[in-house]
């Protein structure tokens, strides 16, 4: 259980290394759809924004052969799709956020995938204009709160096993990360020194 969380992190820490090196990546990639290439290995088989929300329970609406047939292996989603605004406007409005986000993970949990959590969402960036970004004008308080908050609900749910944390979402993007990159550094250092 541990050690996958662990295991997660630590790969999260590599792609650090490699994003404070490279801000923008560069070039062109092309795919030749005409071109078989061998038997399909489901090797990315999910859903980028998670299942429809269910309170915090498994959601069942979707037939259960859409997820088995495709080798369903995992989802990830943080609450962006509710009509909060997540930890920005307080705990009010994460909470709503926070549940989505438990209803996803054990949706994914049932069908044995992996539930990737998008913390940025939880905190209210989920590409829309916010008032407030972690760290801002050095200012960690609220920051602080929320990942202590964020872990307390993580092991109250026992949300460890088949989990791995997005700690923001594409911070190299203005429209994800308009604040200086050193910011978004301290960020994931203090984000990454809360969930280890």
């Amino acid at each position: 259980m541990r050690s996958t969380a662990i295991f997660s992190l630590l790969l999260s820490s590599f792609s650090l290394l490699e994003a404070a090196s490279i801000r923008r990546a560069a070039g062109v990639a092309s795919v030749d759809l005409s071109k078989a290439t061998g038997d399909a290995k489901f090797l990315a088989s999910g859903w980028i924004y998670g299942f429809p929300d269910n309170a915090t329970s498994v959601d069942t609406r979707i037939p259960a052969n859409y997820i088995t047939d495709i080798k369903f292996g995992a989802t990830r989603a943080g609450g962006a799709q509710t009509p909060t605004r997540g930890w920005i406007e307080g705990q009010k409005s994460y909470l709503p956020r926070f549940q989505s986000t438990l209803s996803n993970y054990r949706t994914a949990r049932k069908y044995g995938g992996t539930f990737i959590l998008l913390v940025h969402d939880l905190w209210g960036a989920d590409g829309s204009s916010i008032p407030l970004y972690p760290g801002d004008k050095n200012d960690w308080t609220q920051t602080d709160a929320f990942l202590k908050q964020l872990v307390s609900d993580i092991k109250a749910n026992n949300m460890l096993d088949g989990l791995v944390l997005d700690i923001w979402n594409e911070p190299d993007i203005d429209t994800f990360w308009p604040r200086p990159w050193d910011q978004y550094l301290s960020y994931y250092v203090r984000a990454h020194n809360y969930f280890k």
